[in-house]
């Protein structure tokens, strides 16, 4: 799994048994500052830059599900209960709750919103129903 990830980096140093560093597609990088281990089974990597991990996935053509696409993700109406990181559900869930809180001071400062901007905010609006369907709360 993680030469599917390291064969599309630049500068790729193996640091020891499964670890390497190189530079991150994600910014203009001119010394290593990704960090890639293999541990347990799973690929773990960190842009000490700050990248998001999508953003570097995203550089270099990769998504989640092509290094685990064995995952479980999540289907609306599937009876199946799948199993997400905690930390990663509340990130996702602030960047919704984001979007609609620049959604309404735009308004508030009686600035219109574009067809764009109102679809980004009808799709934030549909996953935090969703999330809160999950936990059991009727909105």
């Amino acid at each position: 799994m993680i030469e599917k990830l390291i064969t599309r980096l630049d500068g790729v140093k193996r640091t020891g048994h499964g670890r390497y560093i190189a530079r991150c597609p994600a910014h203009a990088d001119k010394s290593p500052s990704l960090t890639i281990t293999e541990k347990g089974g799973k690929i773990l990597f960190h842009c000490f830059a700050g990248c998001e991990p999508a953003d570097v996935l995203a550089a270099i053509g990769l998504t989640f599900s092509d290094l685990y696409p064995e995952k479980s993700t999540y289907n609306k109406g599937s009876s199946r209960t799948a199993a997400f990181n905690p930390y990663d559900v509340l990130k996702c869930l602030a960047r919704e709750a984001g979007i609609v809180t620049l959604a309404a001071r735009q308004i508030v400062h009686k600035a219109p919103l574009s067809e764009t901007d109102a679809e980004r905010v009808d799709l934030a609006y549909n996953r935090l129903r969703d999330a809160a369907e999950l936990m059991g709360v009727r909105l």
